[in-house]
């Protein structure tokens, strides 16, 4: 038998680690010396050590380690490695993914993309009398269905738009959301009307706002926003976290995103 630091030199593994791997219970001493608590391997130890180190190279847990040396059976072990194949498949699926990220952050980084593709603007929107619809929508696609509400309820009381027409939705949420979104779809008219329930008529007041306008799919929001993030910080301004978005060229318009043309931006403090 060999001392232990003679088996860590044959094992090529430190002594550190193989009381580690003991600890774990994953190779423990033929024998120890009770008297001197010295730890003594075997030269047959050295095919489980080797065993545990291939393991670890394509990727096994030390508890996944220990429960295949536990159950050490062909069946058993090609249940493993199956299992351990697919799981490398979605890494490299997923790192795929990542690739294709980095190289499109490259690329944008070499045309100087955020603020000279994206430029802020500051923004006075006056105030106005509103048709107003706010509600909590399941996902942002639903932001379609609360136009076509209250373009119906506007049909139904003869409402009168003020004209270039101008709406916009406001994202109420103070932090991002897939679900429940506080969403309110507004345009401008002229005259009184009654509400009826989440649909009202209110005066919406002034408000500044730092602002994209952009054309093309909604794909390149995140974009946006962090030309619109770098515009408040270097200009020193603060948001109150209300997002706006104004279509010129909406998608009930246009069917081809490339033609959609939206300013975005978010509400500032005074």
């Amino acid at each position: 038998m060999f001392k232990i630091g003679e088996f860590s030199k044959l094992a090529h593994t430190t002594i550190r680690t193989l009381y580690y791997y003991e600890q774990k219970g994953l190779l423990l001493p033929e024998k120890i010396d009770q008297r001197t608590n010295y730890r003594y391997y075997t030269a047959q130890q050295l095919t489980k050590m080797n065993t545990i180190k291939s393991l670890q190279q394509i990727g096994f847990s030390l508890e996944m380690i220990k429960d295949i040396l536990n159950h050490d059976t062909l069946d058993s072990l090609d249940d493993y490695y199956e299992l351990r194949q697919d799981e490398l498949r979605e890494e490299i699926k997923k790192m795929k993914q990542k690739q294709q990220l980095v190289k499109g952050l490259q690329h944008k980084a070499q045309e100087g993309y955020y603020l000279e593709k994206y430029p802020v603007t500051l923004t006075e929107i006056p105030e106005r009398q509103v048709i107003s619809l706010r509600k909590k929508i399941k996902s942002y696609d639903e932001e379609t269905l609360l136009w076509n509400e209250l373009y119906d309820y506007g049909a139904q009381q003869k409402v009168i738009y003020t004209q270039p027409p101008f709406g916009m939705t406001l994202f109420h949420d103070t932090e991002f959301k897939n679900n429940d979104i506080d969403v309110e779809v507004q345009t401008n008219v002229s005259g009184d009307y009654k509400n009826l329930g989440n649909l009202t008529f209110y005066t919406a007041p002034a408000f500044k706002m730092a602002s994209v306008t952009f054309s093309g799919s909604y794909e390149q929001m995140p974009q946006v926003t962090e030309a619109i993030a770098l515009w408040i910080e270097m200009n020193n301004y603060q948001t109150n976290g209300l997002m706006i978005n104004i279509p010129i060229v909406s998608p009930a318009q246009e069917n081809k995103p490339d033609h959609w043309v939206t300013q975005a931006g978010f509400c500032l403090i005074d």
